[in-house]
């Protein structure tokens, strides 16, 4: 009987809070999932029409390079050889990110997986695309 008492209240407490305040928690969630790890392979790809016509490579694995999202709103490139690059960030939502100040919807759900996530832009002629993927 206390069981269902405990469950009741914390049913009552979850509905009476707004949607702002759970999607506000999704993307604190998703947040610390992404500020966790070392990100080790990152490439953006640019597209058109299925065929892929620029490929920049932001970290590669074989330099010993990572890529760190910082809560200063920055994710820092450091090269492996002492050198860094950084890029503005943040995230209005749990399933969207401003990286390098252009907007991009997150493919998959963060808190799910960690091993990699995928932003995406898509344009009427172009899509966008920056994978980063963690060892």
């Amino acid at each position: 009987m206390r069981k269902i008492i405990v469950l009741g209240l914390a049913g009552l407490g979850l509905m009476s809070c707004s949607k702002e305040t759970v999607d506000s928690a999704g993307r604190d969630i998703a947040q610390n999932a992404i500020r966790s790890f070392k990100w080790t392979n990152v490439v953006k790809l640019e597209s058109v029409d299925g065929e892929i016509v620029s490929r920049d490579t932001l970290v590669s694995p074989s330099q010993n390079a990572s890529l760190e999202f910082k809560k200063d709103g920055y994710a820092y490139v450091y090269d492996g050889q002492g050198g860094s690059t950084s890029y503005a960030y943040d995230m209005p939502t749990s399933k969207s990110m401003n990286f390098d100040n252009v907007s991009y919807q997150i493919k998959e759900n963060i808190i799910q997986t960690t091993v990699r996530f995928t932003l995406e832009k898509a344009t009427q002629d172009k899509v966008t695309t920056i994978e980063f993927r963690r060892k």
